[in-house]
């Protein structure tokens, strides 16, 4: 039984991961489409429709928990949901849907960077050429593959929102720390989704349509019902089942060992990208993935890696 209840756990953070790839490709393919604060809006809107009455028993059981830290959490949630949703799908507006896939993977070396200025964990030296390792394939990526890239033309700017967005996330990932264990993820996701899109998405869609005039969907009317499909799949895939699905694969056999399936998500990225974006992998994309997931395993070694306090 045990090994059956594991064996959910795996497979529903694999269908994560190949989740939160697909969501670079699929805002990638509408964005000539569909205008960047409709989706930003939209996809949480539309998430949280669904995911608030799923949510109300664990809002309910945890509220003197909430009440107490309700403002630090709709902070945290502006921020950490609302601003990094903003530069993650800017990525993929303004990026391949590869290349942002695998800058979101650095995620986890932006928490060690933010647990040691922090003082929260310390890094011995190992640690830290994990990080430079892990830095240098970011670079290698962002300035596909030639430094000359940063000072011309051709930098994708995407790219750097797609860098801001992970450690946005990451900051996000370090602020919640504290509340492990005293409330409940499905009730964080709602309460810290829902101050996002009051605070920040809310806003920021209010101001596309009326102030730059904007489309309140799709810039062309033809174009509706792939902009809907794309829309309602990454409201209710990357954003609201992928979440659902990492909370039962934790629960199932713990964040430790969940979170190397994460690493997942930009190689299901990339065969998304190919296979329906027709994007190419080039040199830079392997070197730079490769020395990403080589610093992250240095970050995170037991013995020599990062150190929590």
């Amino acid at each position: 039984m045990r090994d059956t209840t594991a064996t959910l756990g795996m497979l529903a953070l694999v269908c994560t991961a190949v989740l939160w790839g697909s969501n670079h490709v699929v805002a990638r393919a509408v964005h000539d489409t569909v205008p960047l604060a409709a989706l930003v809006f939209w996809r949480w809107a539309l998430a949280l429709m669904v995911l608030w009455p799923l949510a109300l028993g664990s809002v309910r059981r945890d509220l003197p928990e909430i009440r107490s830290n309700l403002a630090d959490l709709l902070f945290i949630g502006a921020i950490g949901v609302g601003l990094f949703s903003v530069l993650l799908l800017a990525g993929a507006y303004h990026s391949l849907a590869i290349e942002v896939g695998i800058i979101n993977a650095t995620t986890p070396a932006w928490v060690a960077v933010i647990m040691v200025v922090t003082g929260r964990a310390h890094v011995p030296w190992t640690g830290w050429t994990g990080l430079a390792i892990a830095f240098l394939g970011t670079a290698l990526i962002i300035t596909q593959g030639s430094p000359a890239t940063l000072f011309g033309l051709d930098m994708r700017i995407g790219n750097l929102w797609a860098l801001l967005a992970s450690i946005a996330f990451a900051w996000f990932s370090v602020r919640l720390r504290p509340y492990t264990g005293r409330v409940g993820p499905l009730a964080v996701t709602v309460i810290t989704a829902s101050s996002s899109l009051a605070f920040v998405a809310l806003p920021l869609y209010l101001g596309a349509v009326i102030i730059a005039g904007q489309a309140v969907v799709v810039h062309r009317s033809e174009d509706l019902a792939f902009a809907l499909s794309a829309i309602g799949f990454i409201s209710l895939g990357p954003t609201m089942i992928a979440n659902l699905l990492y909370i039962f694969g934790v629960s199932r056999i713990g964040p430790e060992r969940a979170a190397a399936f994460i690493y997942l998500s930009p190689v299901a990225s990339s065969i998304l990208s190919v296979a329906f974006l027709g994007e190419q992998l080039v040199w830079f994309h392997f070197a730079g993935f490769l020395l990403i997931v080589v610093g992250l395993v240095m970050i995170n070694r037991p013995t020599h890696g990062m150190r929590w306090r």
